[in-house]
């Protein structure tokens, strides 16, 4: 990983842990699809969406909120074949 890369994780990690600590104030979950958008808006993120939607759950985990894995493209993702069976 370049020097730039890794700055740029750094930033979204720190962007990770403010947004879990400004949720946490009126929340008691996280959404790993609003927090993904919010995130992305801000800053490029050199990683995937399965690896942000990792940190966003650690660090919401520490705060003592509960994850909602609601992103729909990560779902079929992982489940390929729960998706086919409902089409089918």
């Amino acid at each position: 990983m370049h020097y730039a890369d890794e700055i740029a994780l750094r930033r979204v990690k720190m962007l990770v842990d403010q947004y879990v600590l400004a949720r946490s104030r009126r929340y008691d979950f996280v959404s790993t699809e609003l927090a993904c958008q919010a995130i992305r808006q801000v800053v490029r993120s050199p990683i995937e969406d399965t690896e942000l939607d990792h940190l966003l759950a650690r660090s919401a985990v520490k705060q003592g909120l509960s994850v909602r894995f609601d992103r729909i493209g990560h779902l079929s993702a992982a489940l390929p074949e729960l998706i086919g069976e409902k089409s089918a």
